[in-house]
């Protein structure tokens, strides 16, 4: 059935509000003037009002609507259509009415940042030789590739550079014979062992799996991550005297002599507590400012009174082979094995900051009432030089039963929306090494949307639905590939129809179609396209990396229909490699071929396919019985001379007060020559030049 034989049917429209962390539903609301929008990669809007009248007093409104707190459903003849949170609301005294604004649960990722520091992939480690043998390439590393944070293992894809062409590119280990070396198949004769000075390996990231590794962070708040050292750790970081413990049945009750600001899901330190209750946990209950709840199996332990944490003043301090001898002004009491924190024992010592001290460490012994001893190794494995015994004055020593934690977190319970990504699969899609920094507090958002906007990148959108056997409402995300978003089986003589699904969703006028227009510039296109990098340490008389592919087909048409010349640039942040500058120049000039057409597009939304069927992401045909259209048709403009063919980029719907009318649907769409493969027979996949 075509949308030209389909017929309008009765819609109803419901609205729910739900508990943005719990996500029960707290109210049904009926919202006049209704819209909303689905978008790829971006976040699209809701709005919506209701009076604030006698007959709406019992709904609750203020609180149901709650910015920052409340989540949206919007429901189509009992199908979830879209989903997302209230952001904010107006309310207008002379109409006596509340509007709210929303947006889908993608606009959660840009009000979350990355506070830790988290390492994809590998810095590059160096080669120093490499041999093959019977088609398998042994690569030979300077360091250890079978530890972490690199640890190499096998299905890792890595990516060799600097060694030699018959080794150099992005591959697949298939086995690590040791500490130090990995293998690979390559179709080569064989090769002895050659040593190489100037070679480097990294590992890859595949892009689902770096996505669903970041949702997790997102979902539990980087819990879990310990910082490297002090210095990268965000202030502030509180300790509270743990007096007493108890376990009953797995329950494990804490009592604090100072108030606490623990919260049900943070997560917290218990440091010399014994009973193997030592270490990370998340707080389960908070009965009051003095008490601390978690779950830990184990023995039943009676309520023991505890000492709590005890202060000592730093009279002297000595290191000798790196073992570091601390003097306080009393006993200290402390035994072998317990944990200390030393604090302002450092000091300037022969011109340079005498850092060997300070921190946090494990007693190796109590040669007197009070003094101890506790390692302190290098990092490089070098000793420090010995210092003598000197007098230390403002240094102490903390040691005893306490509870740590940090102002910053994490808060496990508050920070899981319940959003879960779509597919367990690979992407078949690696990039190159993704450092997060901590400090630079990127929101989860930003960095989504810059990854998959590099090279072989990807596309994303939430879904909402509702199970209708647990009674609630669910939130998917959902990554699509963008050459093959079905993620069929590819085939050589496999056609678009089939990879891309068009032939599937279909939109006619006359018919589902109520309105379009066509709208063809050349303002924005190119016959030639510059990409500039952008090395931020490079000087100002430096040339910056850039590169440029030109449109052969159209700077020497066959038909005697050459363009000009038509330039566009466009610049690629932290990028070195021309050849990667270059793939971006090709990429933008594929969506850049004058004059750009663009079709708005306005559908009933209750002719077929009705609202709801289609999501943002698939791919349609247009079948337009139009003049103007069938002239673009019957020239080069377009890929095939029957349909129109685009992908839905997202859409606004209007929900008429009115049940009687249909909504209309405005489709954003948007031409990718790349992906949409006819493109090359019909001469509209570029034959590029450039360097």
């Amino acid at each position: 059935m075509t949308s030209s034989d389909s017929f309008v049917t009765d819609v109803t429209y419901r609205y729910f509000l739900t508990d943005l962390v719990s996500n029960s539903v707290i109210a049904e609301l009926p919202f006049t003037g209704v819209s909303y929008e689905r978008v790829l990669r971006k976040a699209g809007s809701f709005t919506g009002s209701i009076p604030l009248i006698a007959a709406t007093d019992r709904l609750n409104i203020y609180d149901a609507t709650m910015p920052g707190r409340t989540g949206v459903y919007v429901m189509r003849n009992d199908v979830c259509v879209w989903g997302g949170i209230v952001w904010g609301r107006k309310y207008d005294q002379a109409n006596k009415t509340v509007t709210i604004d929303a947006s889908e649960f993608t606009s959660y990722f840009y009000h979350r940042n990355v506070w830790q520091t988290l390492l994809y992939g590998s810095d590059f480690i160096g080669i120093s030789s490499f041999s093959i043998t019977n088609k398998i390439a042994t690569v030979v590393t300077e360091e250890p590739i079978s530890i972490d944070p690199v640890r190499f293992r096998v299905g890792n894809y890595v990516k060799v550079t600097f060694t030699n062409p018959v080794v150099d590119g992005t591959h697949q280990i298939i086995s690590i014979p040791s500490a130090n070396s990995f293998t690979f198949a390559v179709d080569y004769a064989n090769i002895t062992s050659t040593a190489i000075t100037s070679g480097a390996v990294r590992k890859l990231i595949d892009t689902y799996d770096f996505v669903r590794d970041l949702m997790f962070q997102l979902s539990t708040d980087m819990s879990g991550l310990n910082f490297a050292n002090d210095v990268i750790e965000p202030a502030s970081v509180q300790e509270v005297s743990i007096i007493s413990k108890k376990r009953d049945n797995g329950r494990v009750v804490l009592e604090t002599l100072e108030e606490h600001s623990l919260v049900p899901g943070q997560e917290f330190e218990i440091i010399q507590v014994g009973s193997g209750l030592d270490g990370y946990h998340s707080v389960t209950e908070v009965p009051d400012n003095n008490s601390i709840v978690f779950e830990l199996s184990g023995s039943n332990v009676s309520k023991t009174t505890l000492p709590g944490i005890q202060t000592f003043y730093v009279t002297k301090k000595k290191l000798q082979s790196n073992v570091a001898t601390l003097t306080t002004h009393i006993p200290h009491g402390a035994t072998t094995g317990q944990v200390v924190v030393i604090n302002n024992v450092d000091s300037f010592f022969s011109q340079r900051l005498d850092e060997n001290f300070n921190g946090r460490y494990l007693i190796t012994s109590t040669p007197t009432s009070t003094t101890f001893t506790y390692n302190q190794p290098s990092p490089e494995g070098r000793l420090y030089p010995d210092i003598a015994e000197v007098t230390v004055s403002g240094g102490t020593v903390t040691v005893g039963s306490k509870a740590v934690y940090g102002t910053f977190g994490p808060y496990t319970s508050n920070s899981d929306l319940g959003i879960t990504v779509g597919s367990n699969k690979t992407s078949v899609l690696y990039q190159d090494t993704q450092y997060l920094r901590g400090y630079e507090l990127k929101s989860f958002g930003e960095i989504l949307e810059d990854y998959s906007n590099n090279l072989d990148g990807f596309e994303y959108r939430i879904d909402c639905d509702y199970d209708f056997t647990t009674a609630s409402f669910t939130r998917t995300l959902v990554l699509l590939n963008i050459e093959n978003p079905n993620e069929v089986t590819e085939s050589p003589d496999m056609s678009d129809e089939e990879r891309l699904g068009f032939n599937n969703l279909v939109f006619e006028f006359p018919g589902s179609i109520s309105t379009f227009t066509v709208e063809e510039s050349a303002e924005d296109a190119a016959t030639r396209f510059f990409v500039e990098g952008n090395i931020t340490d490079l000087s100002d008389a430096a040339s910056q990396p850039y590169a440029v592919a030109a449109d052969i087909s159209l700077l020497n048409n066959p038909l005697g229909k050459s363009w000009p010349l038509l330039d566009q640039v466009e610049m690629v942040n932290n990028t070195a490699d021309e050849e990667v500058l270059y793939s971006y120049a090709q990429e933008y000039l594929y969506e850049s071929k004058p004059p750009m057409g663009d079709f708005n597009i306005s559908v009933n939304g209750s002719l077929t396919p009705v609202v709801g069927t289609y999501v943002p992401g698939q791919w349609c045909s247009l079948i337009i019985d139009d003049p103007f259209v069938l002239a673009r048709l019957e020239s080069d403009q377009e890929p095939r001379n029957d349909i129109i063919v685009r992908k839905i980029n997202g859409y606004k719907v209007s929900v008429p007060d009115a049940p009687s009318f249909p909504e209309t649907v405005d489709l954003d769409l948007v031409t990718d020559w790349k992906v949409d493969k006819s493109g090359e027979e019909a001469g509209l996949k570029k034959t590029t030049g450039g360097n």
